[in-house]
């Protein structure tokens, strides 16, 4: 036992040796491959398994919602998906970037930067959501691959956006580290 705990300790102080962006970006690219993995699995699931449940809805949701008559049955789809995996893989997202990347301790501030993380996973959100839309209409127009493929592809370009974003929002907003001044 007291073996694996000092394996632990050696695991522990190789990785915090890691310089916080290069961590950041280690961890991020795991959180982000969990969100494209769920986005991608839910594009396809819906727009192969479920397109009639799902046009369904998109038409239930535009006879309630005005602001749906301007947008695509495939963009509904994408920022459906979209939305549902940014918010299931978030709470991965939470635990990892607080405990390996910004080392955010106690239990006290728990609350306070979940929610400063649900602002910040907005503001990415809506990045992400807009960069999808832009790269999907840019692939729209090559015609190259089909609607779901260039939609996988959007979206990959689109996460290394909102990682941006998201770093700088984790780092001076959600996890930012309150400075002690030495008295005088």
């Amino acid at each position: 036992m007291k073996r694996f705990k000092v394996f632990l300790k050696n695991i522990h102080d190789v990785w915090f040796h890691i310089h916080e962006k290069l961590r950041f970006i280690i961890i991020g690219g795991f959180n982000s491959l969990v969100s494209f993995l769920i986005f991608v699995f839910l594009i396809h699931f819906f727009a192969q398994f479920f397109i009639d449940d799902t046009t369904r809805l998109y038409e239930y949701m535009k006879t309630h919602i005005k602001l749906l008559e301007y947008i695509t049955f495939l963009q509904f789809i994408r920022q459906f998906s979209l939305a549902i995996a940014w918010f299931s893989s978030s709470f991965i997202s939470f635990t990892t970037q607080r405990l390996l990347v910004f080392r955010a301790r106690g239990h006290s501030h728990i609350i306070k930067q979940y929610f400063k993380c649900l602002s910040t996973w907005f503001i990415g959100y809506l990045v992400n959501a807009i960069t999808l839309e832009v790269f999907a209409e840019l692939f729209r127009r090559t015609d190259l691959f089909s609607p779901v493929i260039e939609t996988d592809i959007s979206q990959a370009f689109a996460l290394v956006f909102s990682a941006i974003v998201t770093y700088v929002l984790f780092k001076y907003f959600a996890f930012k580290k309150k400075i002690k001044y030495p008295m005088a």
